[in-house]
């Protein structure tokens, strides 16, 4: 039987709550990925939640939202 480690992404592209929605969906973009994970600082690299292309959507396209001024942390799933 595989284990987690034997399928999973070895070395994730992460963002910061701080940074902008914008910044996160361009990092999407460019890894070909729907969702990143969200780490409190880039030293401990603590993961503290993650963000996917649907909160983007739903959260800041669908209300228009301003995605260059609209933070990670107000659209990301904690925990």
């Amino acid at each position: 039987m595989k284990k987690c480690k034997d399928v999973m992404t070895q070395d994730p592209v992460c963002c910061l709550p701080t940074d902008t929605v914008s910044k996160a969906a361009q990092l999407m973009k460019d890894e070909d990925v729907g969702s990143i994970p969200v780490v409190e600082d880039e030293e401990t690299m603590k993961l503290i939640g993650i963000v996917t292309d649907r909160d983007l959507a739903l959260q800041v396209v669908a209300p228009d939202r301003d995605a260059s001024s609209t933070l990670v942390e107000d659209v990301m799933t904690y925990e």
